[in-house]
């Protein structure tokens, strides 16, 4: 399956609505920073649709996570809108769930978000792409 992204805005709702369609990982993800970044840098809530994505694998969830926690130092919220259970599940195991909240239906997802306001504390977030690009660390935490 191909890969798309797509951005949109809502009539009523002051931020960017993101849809994914295909498969997100370490080749595809570069391609979704530099939309959700508009968002970064114009200060706007975000909502990501990953709806029509097919597959994530572990590049989704940490870009998901620096794009929340850049929004947030923004003072902006972010929600993900999925209604696919292996999504969900990856959400959950990772952790992802009790911080960004995840919606069925991007109708939900946008009544929530244009009533949040987040403020996290903090300089600049890093780039998105440093998201993307890092590797996972495999050195051990205990000597």
């Amino acid at each position: 399956m191909d890969f798309n992204v797509r951005t949109a805005t809502f009539d009523g709702f002051g931020g960017a609505v993101v849809s994914v369609e295909g498969e997100l990982d370490v080749a595809t993800a570069a391609a979704l920073a530099e939309p959700v970044e508009v968002a970064v840098n114009i200060g706007c809530p975000l909502i990501l649709d990953l709806s029509a994505c097919s597959f994530i694998d572990s590049v989704g969830p940490r870009f998901v996570l620096q794009l929340h926690k850049a929004l947030a130092e923004v003072g902006e919220a972010m929600a993900l809108v999925t209604d696919h259970s292996q999504t969900r599940k990856l959400l959950s195991l990772t952790g992802i769930d009790q911080s960004v909240r995840i919606f069925k239906t991007r109708r939900a997802a946008i009544a929530w978000t244009g009533n949040q306001k987040e403020s996290v504390p903090g300089g600049a977030a890093p780039p998105l792409n440093a998201a993307i690009n890092r590797r996972p660390s495999t050195a051990s935490p205990h000597p």
